[in-house]
């Protein structure tokens, strides 16, 4: 019986010492789950998605967020091997901890915007504007000096070799001219920033016409055999053939045959038309 009682309580331990350890991974501002083999979904609560993937020797970071909370840290809490970190397009919600980080790597088109919302301010606005409720408590905030980043171009088949797993950079403009998404082919995965959220916004100031992003999603439908899943910038993961549903919603605002109604954001006025699971908010003097 003894024997019985010491193992229990031996097991009770090891099982809260792997609940206090999950624990310490966490912070009141962002949340750390594992969504695949060696890839952690950070979500930076709850306004946008950032993940990090692993391989053999460094690991890479898909965007920054919002930049209010110490992100550098969080991501220390996952992996203590090299990082690289990449912006999949320059907007506030992706790029805003670039000032945690010496280099990030982002396509030159995107380059000035991820710049001009560098600043706090900018980065304080975002965040009033996408996140409910109140800011990060102290002990999230980020303290340390922060980097004059240095930004580094990226193209189209630009690979990142981080030790037995590949991930290749796919151009994919549309909802800002230099959106790219992360392709790791091995394990069928893609990356895709805002590129094919559950809904994309094409309306901004910036955005590239309708008709150039409708090329790019059948650029992608045409790669479909190299991912099965899609890890979106917000949102939920999704199956690529979530994409088919993005083509044939574009098309319909194109030829006239979708319904379109008014959207209102606080970063404007737009029309919205939904396909399938697909939805687009879109400006109608930019197709």
């Amino acid at each position: 019986m003894k024997t019985l009682i010491v193992g229990f309580l031996t097991l009770v331990a090891l099982q809260l010492i792997s609940i206090e350890g999950e624990a310490q991974k966490q912070s009141s501002w962002y949340k750390i789950s594992k969504v695949a083999n060696q890839v952690w979904l950070i979500d930076d609560n709850g306004s946008d998605n950032m993940y990090v993937i692993e391989g053999t020797d460094s690991a890479l970071l898909v965007d920054t967020g919002l930049g209010v909370a110490d992100l550098v840290s969080v991501v220390k809490k996952i992996t203590n091997k090299p990082l690289i970190v990449v912006n999949t397009h320059g907007h506030p919600d992706h790029s805003g901890a670039n000032y945690q980080f010496e280099k990030v790597y982002l396509h030159r088109a995107d380059m000035d915007a991820a710049k001009l919302f560098a600043s706090e301010e900018q980065r304080k606005s975002a965040s009033a504007n996408m996140v409910q409720g109140e800011g990060p408590n102290p002990e999230d905030l980020y303290t340390a000096k922060a980097f004059e980043t240095q930004l580094l171009p990226v193209f189209n088949g630009y690979v990142f070799d981080l030790g037995g797993r590949k991930i290749e950079v796919m151009e994919t403009p549309g909802h800002t001219p230099g959106s790219i998404c992360l392709l790791d082919k091995k394990n069928k995965l893609l990356f895709s920033g805002d590129n094919n959220n559950g809904l994309v916004w094409l309306f901004l100031q910036g955005c590239s016409p309708l008709s150039d992003y409708l090329e790019t999603l059948q650029m992608q439908v045409s790669r479909m055999d190299e991912f099965v899943t899609l890890y979106p910038g917000h949102g939920p993961a999704m199956n690529s053939s979530f994409i088919n549903h993005q083509v044939k919603c574009v098309k319909s605002i194109l030829d006239g045959t979708g319904e379109s109604k008014p959207y209102q954001s606080f970063a404007g006025d737009a029309k919205i038309c939904t396909s399938g699971k697909a939805s687009v908010a879109y400006n109608p003097d930019n197709l």
